[in-house]
């Protein structure tokens, strides 16, 4: 098993288990830029060093083709953002829409839980649940 199978492995049981709401698109840009720092490191890198981290950050290779994998990444970590926001609003839709399950979340933006933030695009009754939850009271 390697490192990397195993990062995906622990990224997977964070998108899967924990009680929490699609991330705001707004991280998006922090991710892009954590990408463009760590390009700059691979830069740092050879010249410090004098090797490429990875073989196609190599200019010599063709400048169009570096462009090529810079944007890809780029494209491809958009796309994995995007699958990973909606296998999260799935879990919480399946979850507490459709099994009607309650999460003991932290309040967002002074809605308490994820049920909350998604029952205005859903449509669903509220419950006496629901209005136990906001008023502080606990389940027995």
């Amino acid at each position: 098993i390697s490192q990397h199978a195993l990062n995906s492995l622990f990224a997977l049981t964070e998108i899967l288990l924990p009680a929490t709401l699609p991330l705001p698109a707004l991280h998006l840009l922090f991710l892009a830029l954590l990408l463009a720092l760590y390009l700059a490191l691979a830069y740092i890198t050879h010249a410090a060093q004098g090797f490429y981290v990875y073989s196609f950050l190599n200019p010599a290779l063709g400048a169009g083709r570096l462009a090529g994998y810079i944007i890809g990444i780029l494209a491809a970590e958009c796309v994995i953002f995007g699958l990973v926001c909606g296998v999260i609003w799935t879990r919480v839709w399946l979850t507490e829409r459709i099994l009607g399950m309650q999460a003991k979340t932290a309040s967002r933006a002074g809605k308490k839980g994820p049920t909350a933030a998604i029952e205005e695009d859903t449509g669903r009754p509220r419950s006496r649940d629901d209005e136990a939850i906001e008023m502080g009271e606990s389940e027995k």
